[in-house]
């Protein structure tokens, strides 16, 4: 069994390295900035934010 301390470590490590690679990939597609936001199909903002809210 880890301890606290050990498990919130191995969480926020891995929580950095997501937020890492999802940084990476975003300036990676800033470039070609208007695939990168046609990528949700016919959605705007408004209602995936509103989906993102209701999800949490």
């Amino acid at each position: 069994m880890l301890s606290t301390a050990a498990s919130n470590g191995i969480v926020y490590a891995t929580y950095m390295a997501m937020l890492i690679s999802g940084i990476g990939i975003a300036l990676y597609w800033r470039s070609d900035k208007s695939s990168f936001l046609s990528s949700n199909g016919t959605r705007t903002g408004i209602p995936l934010a509103l989906n993102f809210i209701a999800a949490c």
